[in-house]
């Protein structure tokens, strides 16, 4: 077993600090504090998106002043602190509208986060991925759901406030809990293919988690109807934070107890069972496995030698 990616590991998030109002005073006095940029969510890396090279672009409170950029008419976020110190998110997209004009200004470049993060540490992809998240949040719910007043935000980026004397309803951050399942019968791994995958890649089964039922429902649920296959026993195993837009994967192992595969041909393509020893040589046939960095690989490389 290793450490899940995106996963944050010894974040204290600090809540404390989070409601008091001059929490960006207190923090940009702070010598460690590092500020991740942020564009519609996605961080600002040091290297163009077409160069062979990925590094976050992390800035100490002295060089706010000096960038071309206003941050302070930013989107701040507190995202925590670590053994190195605070950390804060600036998303800078409502003060430069334009991603191109942003790079311009800033140098470096934003790029698509899926293909981008899988480059960088564990740890700084967690803050980053975090940041994404929150971000995502505010840009969907920038309107109170009770009455339609513009929100304001509180609590550092954790708390939604409608504008609205006479409503006054509070939001908080919203995950989407998704079950991913790893389904097995006598050495042979259930496989699938969505038409929202990376071209060649296979993959196991998951689903969002509807109203009134549980985990384990979700995954039975899931599974007989993306390919007609009944389970018994779904245990859980591990979960992982999923910033696209923002769910947390509840990873599952669980044994097939009829096998006949009939995929629903809108959400899987094609579906197979693949025997344990063949899991490793199937890139080599054009078969692509999930991406390291996902929970998909850790339910798959785990259950392959035994572990699970």
């Amino acid at each position: 077993m290793y450490r899940l990616f995106y996963e944050s590991v010894d974040l204290d998030r600090d809540a404390v600090l989070r409601k008091r109002e001059d929490w960006q005073q207190v923090l940009l006095a702070e010598e460690s504090l590092r500020i991740l940029i942020c564009h519609a969510g996605d961080p600002l890396f040091a290297w163009p998106e077409d160069m062979d090279a990925h590094e976050l672009v992390v800035l100490g409170a002295p060089a706010v002043p000096h960038l071309d950029v206003d941050l302070h008419r930013g989107q701040w976020i507190y995202l925590g602190r670590d053994e190195s110190g605070p950390v804060i998110a600036v998303d800078i997209a409502a003060v430069v509208t334009d991603r191109d004009e942003a790079i311009r200004k800033l140098g470096g470049g934003f790029g698509d986060m899926r293909t981008r993060m899988a480059n960088l540490s564990v740890d700084e992809a967690a803050l980053a991925a975090q940041a994404r998240a929150i971000f995502n949040w505010h840009q969907g719910h920038q309107f109170c759901g009770a009455c339609g007043h513009p929100n304001l935000v509180a609590e550092a980026g954790y708390r939604l406030q409608c504008s609205n004397p006479n409503c006054g309803k509070s939001h908080f951050p919203r995950t989407d809990p998704a079950v991913i399942m790893l389904i097995h019968h006598q050495d042979h791994v259930l496989l699938a293919r969505s038409p929202q995958f990376l071209p060649g890649m296979v993959s196991v089964l998951a689903g969002f988690v509807e109203p009134g039922e549980t985990l384990e429902q979700a995954v039975a649920r899931e599974v007989f109807e993306e390919v007609g296959v009944r389970i018994k026993r779904p245990q859980y195993v591990a979960s992982q934070p999923w910033p696209f837009p923002g769910s947390l994967m509840l990873g599952f192992v669980a044994e097939a107890e009829t096998t006949d595969l009939l995929p629903d041909n809108d959400e899987i393509e094609f579906a197979m069972w693949v025997h344990r020893d063949d899991v490793p040589d199937l890139p080599e046939k054009g078969i692509n496995l999930p991406r390291p960095i996902s929970i998909a690989r850790f339910l798959l490389e785990n259950w392959c030698a035994g572990h699970i």
